[in-house]
């Protein structure tokens, strides 16, 4: 927005336009002066009066002084007096102020474009504002003495014809005036025209004046073409050029006139004064009402135009005769033709026209005997270059010739996409709603049935007819007798009033009483003001599918021939039993029930007779059973087969084994399963498991039953058993460690490590013994006390045994190659001798090699395990023997072996056990059984080598007794493989032997370290 101007200069604009105002009045009333008089000091036309009203319709009432000054001095310059002036032009001033005062308050438009506007300037500016500046002007000419009261009448009457000759001569084109009429009637297309015509007016006007005054009234011939011409020019250019061009020709006639000039001068008798008032006046109207015509026309055509925009309707003409048409903006708009080439004559329309809507549109064009008006209306498709559009086509032929050819067509269109697609999407609906395979229900406000589709009534029994305007038994509120239903009920209106979409499963009846499942759907409509004005529900029969559901579930969840619940149903129940437990404090025993030689009963009645039994006990089980509220209630499952499971509450444990007791007398009592067959008699294994004693989970606990039932039956059967938490924690981690022992064992983490054995006299390494240890990654080196325990009794001794013989057999190869000639020791379990293919595993061992390792290998075998089958031992020996291979009893008097025993088994090496040797220099029993297993082996051929040699003293005693061989943690500790050929390199012997102790008799030593030998 631009800033407005100082006020100084405001100001000065204002004074300039008021001096311009005050100029133009003095000019036009000096002109006045030159005009030819109606009367005794009235001109014919009078100027002042239009110039005011134009001047105050453009620029507003702060003109009025200047209006007033300039008026009286044009007054006081035609010869009135100074006081006569100032009356004059006040009162010329206020007929046009009031004249521009109530145009103003009847909205007049200065442009004229319509008839409204003329009559408004006519009444009030001719029979209002120019009576009051001549009744005035009048009454102050008479009452200063200018005119005699008789000829006040007259006076005023000329005066009033002067004025309102003035305003529509000069005023009106000073009014109409604007920068756009004349800007659009010179326009480059437009100029040379209206030049033309403007001079021609001039030059029509001229001729006719230039004759001689002789011809008189022949003049006025040249004269009949200028109302032609200023006609023309309204036409063409509007008011303002056109009454602009007459003010210019009035006055040149009328000052032409004046001097004498033209036809009416010539006229005698007054009567050219009057032909020429006329002759302006027709100038003047000829103007105005063709432009006011037209205006009219230009209005009612834009109305017309408005009012199919509005109702979106585009209109054709054409003529057939001509071959012009005329086509609306609406109309080129609809079809895409702006420029309205493609749809200028009907032929090019019908080729828009789809061929199959073409033919009604030909046939009413040719129906000669139609009557005039009449026509076609027909929804077609016109192709438009998006595609084919939907249009309401009105084809009418007005005129036609003599043959019936149609001379003259009018046509209209309208846009029916939307309206046809409704429609389709109606029809579709509509179809829907009859042919949906649910069942469609439509209600009001109030829940009273408006329309319901056949589905419904088909699912329901109930005709359309006796559900519209009644409320459906699924809508009504307290339909529903049960507590579940009503409150179903209150949930759904709960969320039909929050969210407005309810959807649920329902259980009602059938017209016919019979019950039937329904997946409902219940949804709100609101209409445009977001009231509630539908319901609309949806129905959908499920009474099969919902059976077929329930009788897979009981297929699931229980089983089929003693209709007990399954393993999967039985999960659930004994979460929900738990949770009882915990909640109310009392004992759940978990049971495990196994039959008792049920495969006999199959094997002996048939598999038929065995599923009676089963169906039988599943009845007695379920009968036996206590039912103590839904939460406290006893249960009986199927796991398959002859298992089954039972959830027994209990207020203690005694209470549960009175229950066991109850039901394993019923399980006791005798089964008919076959009609003439005999009486079987059961009995049956239950493990239990007490939660929340044992406080594991549902799957653990059966894990707990089952095992406490097989301890069952292990233990001889028809009983029961409750399950050791701790005892089988005890086993659990036994069985982890196991596991951890085997994986030492695939990881490579069992090493073996030597402990040398020599000869005590002459300090000689004789051979190493292989000691397993477990190279732990978290503990370090563990000894195998602490694992081999754990698998002493299973398989996994036997392969550990294997891998330690062949890592001792690869090491022996190994010593062998580079010099070291060696002998090697391994221990062998009892487990491990008592492998059936112990010996051929031997064989195969030493066969991986090739050199003959047999007689530098020795397996030592523990006195206990020796003896526990002589026969089988000796045997073993004997062949183990015949491979080259040595044996030794390892910790010889520690068991109860007997002298047969001894001289049964073909060993060549005894070892004293290291608990001897460690105390027989203080205890003089151990020193006795040293000496005593020393003996032994020189009785029956063999070695004796001593364990656990810690000091020389021990080893001069040894030597002192004849045993000549020893080791022990005196000589050297158990070391890796890698270090024995340095550690034997390194070996002199003892450097230092203690003497021999002297000890008291054995009387004396027995009472003086009784229990030294532990």
């Amino acid at each position: 927005m631009s800033p407005s101007p100082p006020l100084a200069a405001r100001v000065q604009a204002w004074a300039v336009r008021l001096l311009l105002i005050v100029i133009a009045l003095v000019v036009a009333g000096q002109l006045a002066r030159v005009f030819p008089p109606l009367s005794f000091q009235v001109p014919m036309l009078w100027p002042l009066s239009g110039v005011a009203l134009a001047v105050l319709l453009h620029w507003g009432a702060g003109c009025v002084p200047a209006l007033w000054i300039g008026s009286a001095i044009a007054a006081f310059a035609v010869g009135a007096p100074p006081g006569l002036a100032v009356a004059l032009g006040a009162g010329s001033t206020a007929g046009a102020w009031m004249a521009a005062h109530w145009l103003g308050r009847a909205v007049f438009d200065r442009r004229l474009p319509q008839r409204r506007d003329l009559l408004l300037l006519l009444g009030i500016g001719i029979l209002g504002g120019t009576m009051l500046s001549a009744t005035n002007a009048a009454a102050w000419l008479a009452a200063f003495g200018r005119i005699a009261p008789s000829d006040l009448p007259a006076t005023w009457l000329a005066r009033w014809a002067s004025e309102s000759l003035g305003l529509l001569v000069l005023g009106v084109p000073l009014i109409t005036t604007d920068t756009q009429s004349w800007r659009r009637a010179f326009n480059p297309e437009r100029w040379p025209g209206t030049t033309s015509l403007m001079l021609a007016s001039v030059a029509a006007a001229a001729f006719a004046f230039l004759l001689n005054t002789s011809a008189g009234i022949g003049a006025l011939v040249p004269l009949l073409l200028l109302p032609v011409l200023v006609c023309w020019l309204a036409l063409r250019s509007g008011a303002a050029v056109a009454s602009a061009c007459v003010a210019v020709l009035a006055t040149g006639l009328l000052v032409a006139t004046a001097f004498g000039l033209g036809p009416f001068a010539a006229a005698t008798g007054g009567r050219g004064t009057g032909l020429l008032f006329a002759f302006l006046l027709s100038l003047t109207a000829l103007v105005l009402m063709p432009h006011v015509l037209i205006g009219e026309l230009g209005r009612l055509e834009a109305r017309w135009q408005l009012a199919l925009d509005g109702s979106d309707i585009g209109v054709a003409d054409w003529n057939m005769r001509t071959g012009e048409g005329y086509t609306s903006p609406r109309w080129r708009a609809l079809l895409s033709d702006p420029d309205g080439v493609t749809t200028d004559s009907i032929a090019r329309l019908l080729a828009h026209v789809h061929p199959e809507d073409r033919p009604p549109l030909l046939s009413a064009l040719a129906a000669i005997d139609s009557p005039p008006g009449a026509g076609l209306r027909h929804e077609a498709r016109l192709q438009v270059p998006e595609g084919w559009y939907w249009f309401d086509l009105h084809v009418i032929v007005t005129e036609r010739d003599a043959a019936g050819a149609p001379l003259r067509i009018i046509a209209s269109i309208a846009d029916i996409g939307a309206r046809r697609s409704a429609q389709e999407r109606q029809t579709l609906s509509s179809n829907l709603f009859l042919h949906l395979h649910e069942g469609l229900l439509i209600t009001d406000a109030e829940m009273r049935v408006l329309d319901a589709n056949p589905t419904y009534s088909r699912i329901t029994g109930v005709p359309r007819e006796e559900l519209i305007g009644t409320v459906p038994s699924l809508l009504r509120a307290g339909s529903s007798n049960d507590q579940g239903g009503r409150m179903q009920q209150a949930a759904m209106w709960a969320d039909l009033r929050t969210s407005g979409h309810w959807v649920g499963e329902v259980v009602d009846r059938r017209r016919n009483g019979d019950p039937c499942a329904l997946q409902v759907t219940v949804s709100t409509v609101n209409g445009p003001d977001a009231t509630l004005r539908y319901h609309v529900m949806v129905v959908s029969d499920i009474t099969e599918q919902r059976l077929q559901r329930e009788r897979l579930e009981r297929q699931a969840l229980y089983d089929e021939l003693t209709r007990l619940p399954n393993r999967a149903h039985l999960s659930q129940l004994m979460t929900e039993a738990m949770r009882s437990a915990e909640a109310d404090g009392h004992v759940l025993a978990v049971c495990c029930l196994d039959i008792d030689h049920f495969k006999a009963v199959n094997d002996r009645h048939g598999s038929e007779a065995g599923d009676r039994l089963l169906a039988e006990l599943a009845i007695r089980l379920r009968s036996a059973l206590r039912s103590r509220g839904a939460a406290r209630a006893d249960v009986a499952a199927r796991l398959g087969g002859d298992e089954f499971v039972l959830l027994l509450h209990a207020g203690s444990v005694d209470e549960t084994r009175h229950a066991i007791d109850r039901v394993l007398g019923v399980v006791g009592q005798p089964f008919a399963v076959a009609p003439n067959d005999e009486l079987v008699r059961i009995t049956a294994s239950v493990g239990a498991t007490l939660f929340p004693m044992d406080g594991s989970d549902a799957d653990t606990l059966l894990r707990h039953a089952d095992h406490a039932m097989y301890d069952v039956k292990q233990a001889g059967r028809n009983g029961f058993e409750f399950f050791d938490p701790e005892h089988r924690r005890r086993a659990e981690e036994r069985v982890v460690a196991i596991g951890r022992v085997q994986e030492a064992l695939d990881e490579g983490e069992l090493v073996l490590y030597y402990q040398p054995k020599v000869d005590l006299r002459r300090g000689v390494v004789l051979g190493v013994e292989a000691l397993l240890r477990w190279n732990h990654p978290d503990h370090g080196v563990v000894s195998p006390v602490h694992f081999l325990p754990l698998i002493e009794h299973t398989g996994l001794s036997a392969r550990i045994g294997d891998h330690v013989l062949a890592r001792a057999l690869d090491q022996l190869d190994a010593w062998q190659a580079q010099g070291l000639d060696l002998s090697v020791s391994v221990n062998i379990t009892a487990r491990h001798l008592q492998e059936a293919d112990f010996v051929q595993r031997l064989a195969e061992l030493l066969g991986r090699h090739s050199r003959h390792l047999g007689p530098r290998l020795e397996l030592e075998v523990l006195e206990t395990a020796a003896l526990t089958d002589i026969g089988f031992t000796s045997s073993l020996l004997e062949r183990c023997a015949r491979l080259g291979v040595r044996w030794a009893l390892d910790d010889f008097g520690t068991g109860y072996s007997t002298l047969t025993y001894l001289k049964r088994l073909p060993v060549q090496v005894l070892k004293i056990d290291r608990s001897f040797v460690k105390n027989m220099l203080t205890d003089a029993q151990d020193r006795a059984i040293v000496e005593g297993v020393v003996s032994l082996a020189r009785t029956f051929d063999c070695t004796a080598v001593a364990e656990g040699v810690e000091t020389p003293a021990q080893a001069r005693m040894l030597l002192d007794m004849g045993c000549e061989i020893g080791q022990g943690e005196g000589i050297a500790a158990p070391m890796p493989a890698a270090q024995v050929a340095e550690w034997v390199a390194n070996w002199r012997g003892l450097f230092a032997l203690a003497p021999a102790l002297v000890f008291p008799p054995p009387a004396a030593a027995a009472g003086g370290h009784p229990g030294a030998g532990d």
